[in-house]
């Protein structure tokens, strides 16, 4: 889908000590089927610790835990269309639960007579929990962004299966 990486800042990585995931520099450009810009980009931002979850033999097997995550669809001025949220705790200023926030307005019929505009960004539409693997097969089947590997279907489908 591009060939910038998500990194984490630092070196070194401690047990049980949260840390960010992040793009080096500004929102990715995704490539379009003709080739090129799609004139979307994509941002992704995800906190994380690397805990103990059992014991093998003596030796500790780790896991990965999400504690935050937000992703977002941007237009080429930087204009969020789509952005998901998670950020549970008193760390972070979001709300507790999953959710999207959708750039667009509805317009609904209320009666007979009247309509009512109802603007989707500023509501905190409900999903479960969304894994960044999940955000990037919508983006290729949905929104046709060009993944850069043919066996794209494959990683995703082992990657969600961890989720």
């Amino acid at each position: 889908m591009t060939t910038q990486r998500l990194i984490v800042p630092t070196s070194y990585v401690v047990p049980n000590e949260r840390y960010k995931l992040v793009f080096p520099g500004p929102p990715v450009s995704l490539r379009a089927p003709a080739g090129g810009p799609s004139g979307l980009l994509f941002d992704a931002e995800l906190h994380f610790a690397i805990v103990a979850a059992e014991t093998e033999r003596g030796h500790p097997l780790w896991r990965v835990t999400t504690h935050m995550y937000e992703y977002r669809l941007l237009d080429r001025d930087e204009r969020e269309l789509l952005v998901y949220h998670w950020q549970p705790g008193e760390a972070y200023l979001g709300l507790d639960h999953p959710h999207l926030h959708v750039s667009a307005a509805l317009s609904a019929q209320i009666n007979a007579v009247d309509r009512r505009s109802m603007d989707l960004d500023k509501l905190h539409l409900a999903t479960g929990r969304v894994s960044l693997a999940a955000v990037i097969r919508m983006l290729i089947v949905e929104f046709r962004i060009v993944p850069l590997r043919p066996d794209w279907a494959a990683i995703l489908e082992k990657t969600e299966q961890v989720f």
